[in-house]
């Protein structure tokens, strides 16, 4: 039973890892949208 909740362990650490750029690319559309919108109003880029 340990090895196999250190083999998850592992495997939810690389999946997150793997996930990281992507969430930091949202997080930035998301900034740049609302810096879009206070800029220049409507609706920003999305």
């Amino acid at each position: 039973m340990q090895k196999l909740g250190m083999i998850f362990l592992l495997v939810a650490t690389a999946a997150l890892s793997a996930c990281s750029p992507l969430v930091v690319g949202a997080g930035a559309a998301v900034v740049a949208d609302e810096v879009i919108e206070r800029e220049k109003g409507g609706d920003g880029l999305f």
